[in-house]
């Protein structure tokens, strides 16, 4: 099969470009460290040192030389630094002007729907409040103008074996006690991608988010208790109930959700 390169190939990008080779493609992955491509190299993906600053790209032409299908996954930190991140995607996207690509992939957040109550799904108007969402909306339309076909792949939470959510809010209040869970697990994720990409004609936007949306409390006490954690604390707030819908990819590729209870 074609070449295909997992720009920023971290937790979701290794198993993503693992599986993909089984599948039978040519994978290329990129980090910013020596030691990064180390663990990539450990893993079997042939790793490149890409580095993307606010004002240049480092590496990045001659990762892209070859390849027909780029998966983009690189999300925005979380601190200030992130107002550059807008501009680093734009560097990407110039220079793949002059390459030899036929598809791109980007993935992006669910957080761009914004955070007031309601059910959302790809047709759903877009509001992003955070910094963060802000940015990766604007790389999304980025995307949509430039002349590659483009697959936008908007992510729930991701959580796997060794990452939730509950960890980073031990001794912290969770807000919104009686809201919904958004997430999608990290083999889904995986297998979704993959989905679209196996279906080579798919444009546009695909939510990829657990069909499963348990009350937030009760999931976090859950979760707790399966992680061996102390009992969370829970704010007083109103329910503010928003879910989004992830059945679009089901409806137009063989993709099924197998984690479909997150309360295991």
């Amino acid at each position: 099969m074609h070449p295909l390169g997992i720009l920023g190939c971290g937790w979701l990008g290794i198993p993503l470009g693992i599986q993909l080779q089984k599948e039978g493609y040519q994978v290329r992955g990129s980090r910013t460290s020596h030691a990064g491509i180390k663990v990539l190299s450990e893993k079997g993906i042939d790793g490149y040192r890409v580095l993307l600053e606010e004002d240049e790209t480092i590496g990045i032409d001659s990762f892209l030389e070859g390849l027909k299908t780029l998966i983009i996954s690189i999300p925005p930190g979380r601190t200030k630094k992130n107002e550059a991140y807008e501009q680093k995607i734009k560097l990407v996207i110039k220079a793949l002007e002059k390459s030899t690509l036929e598809r791109i992939l980007f993935l992006s957040s669910t957080s761009v729907y914004g955070s007031a109550a309601g059910t959302y799904d790809e047709a759903s108007s877009v509001i992003p409040e955070t910094i963060s969402a802000k940015a990766i909306y604007a790389c999304e339309q980025a995307l949509e103008k430039q002349a590659i076909p483009a697959v936008i792949v908007r992510l729930g939470g991701l959580i796997g074996a060794d990452r939730n959510p509950i960890i980073q809010l031990q001794e912290k209040t969770i807000p919104n006690p009686r809201g919904r869970i958004n997430f999608i697990d990290q083999n889904d994720a995986v297998n979704g991608i993959i989905s679209l990409i196996a279906n080579p004609v798919l444009q546009g936007v695909f939510n990829l988010v657990c069909p499963h949306h348990p009350v937030r409390e009760i999931y976090y006490k859950h979760m707790a208790k399966k992680f061996a954690l102390s009992p969370p604390k829970f704010s007083a707030d109103p329910p503010q109930v928003r879910i989004i819908k992830g059945q679009k990819i089901t409806s137009i590729t063989s993709f099924h959700y197998t984690v479909d209870n997150l309360l295991i």
